[in-house]
C-alpha cells in the first residue's frame, strides 16, 4: 500500500505546501523498509543454512571424531585409570550449547593426554580435524545467533516504520479527498492506491428453513 502511494503521489503531485514534506518522508521510510526486508531475509537465510550445516557438523563430531577419541580413550583406560571417564559422548539430543562444551573439553582433555592415547591406535590428524571442526561448530553457533538478532531486529524496525507509514497515508488522504472532491476519476484512483488488501473474509451462510409439525416451514433460529 505505501509504494503504490508513493507512487500514486509522484504521478499526481500537488502543490500544497505540506505534500513535498509528507511524500519525502513516505520515500525514507519506504526505503529503509525495503532494506529490511533484505537484511530480515538475509538474517533468516543465515540462520537457516547455519542450521543445517551444523546438524551436519554435529553428526560427523559424535559418530565420528568424538566417537573414535571415547574408543581409543577406553582402551587406554586401562593404562591410565579414570582416563576413560573424562571422555563420554554426548547424548545425540544435547542442546547445542551443552554439545558445544562437551566438545570443546573432550579436545581439551584428547590433547593433554595425547602420547598415551597415541600408543592405543589414536589417528594421527585427530585432533588437527576434530580442533576444526569444533571451531566450525562454535562459527555455525554465532551465524545461526547473527542471524536470528538480524532477522528479528528488522522486524521489529519494520512494524514501527509501517505504523508511520499508514500515518503518513492518512495524512495524504486528507489532502487528496479535498483536491480530488470534484474530479471523481483520480478520486477513485487514490483510493484504490491507499487500499489495504486483507484476507478471504468468512461469509454466513443462511440455514436452511425448518419444517414444523403441522407443515408449516419456518426460518431457523
Amino acid at each position: 500500500m505505501g509504494v503504490r502511494v508513493r507512487d500514486f503521489s509522484h504521478a499526481h503531485p500537488s502543490a500544497d505546501a505540506t505534500f513535498a514534506p509528507v511524500l519525502e518522508r513516505l520515500d525514507t521510510r519506504i526505503s529503509r523498509m525495503e532494506e529490511l526486508v533484505r537484511q530480515q531475509e538475509g538474517g533468516y537465510l543465515s540462520k537457516h543454512s547455519s542450521v543445517i550445516r551444523r546438524k551436519d557438523l554435529r553428526r560427523r563430531l559424535r559418530d565420528g571424531l568424538l566417537r573414535h577419541l571415547v574408543t581409543v580413550a577406553e582402551v587406554a583406560g586401562e593404562e591410565v585409570p579414570g582416563l576413560a571417564e573424562k571422555f563420554r559422548l554426548p547424548r545425540s539430543n544435547t542442546r547445542h550449547a551443552v554439545f558445544q562444551g562437551v566438545a570443546r573439553k573432550m579436545l581439551e582433555e584428547g590433547q593433554a593426554n595425547k602420547e598415551v592415547l597415541a600408543k592405543y591406535g589414536l589417528a594421527d590428524k585427530l585432533f588437527e580435524d576434530l580442533g576444526a571442526a569444533v571451531d566450525e561448530f562454535d562459527t555455525s553457533v554465532a551465524e545461526t545467533n547473527e542471524g536470528l538478532r538480524s532477522h528479528v531486529g528488522a522486524r521489529a524496525e519494520l512494524q514501527a516504520l509501517g505504523e508511520e507509514v499508514v500515518l503518513l497515508v492518512g495524512m495524504l488522504d486528507g489532502l487528496n479527498r479535498y483536491r480530488f472532491e470534484h474530479d471523481a476519476q483520480l478520486l477513485a484512483a487514490w483510493k484504490s492506491a491507499r487500499h489495504v488488501q486483507s484476507g478471504p473474509q468468512i461469509k454466513e451462510v443462511a440455514a436452511a428453513p425448518v419444517p414444523t409439525s403441522g407443515g408449516e416451514v419456518k426460518p431457523a433460529a
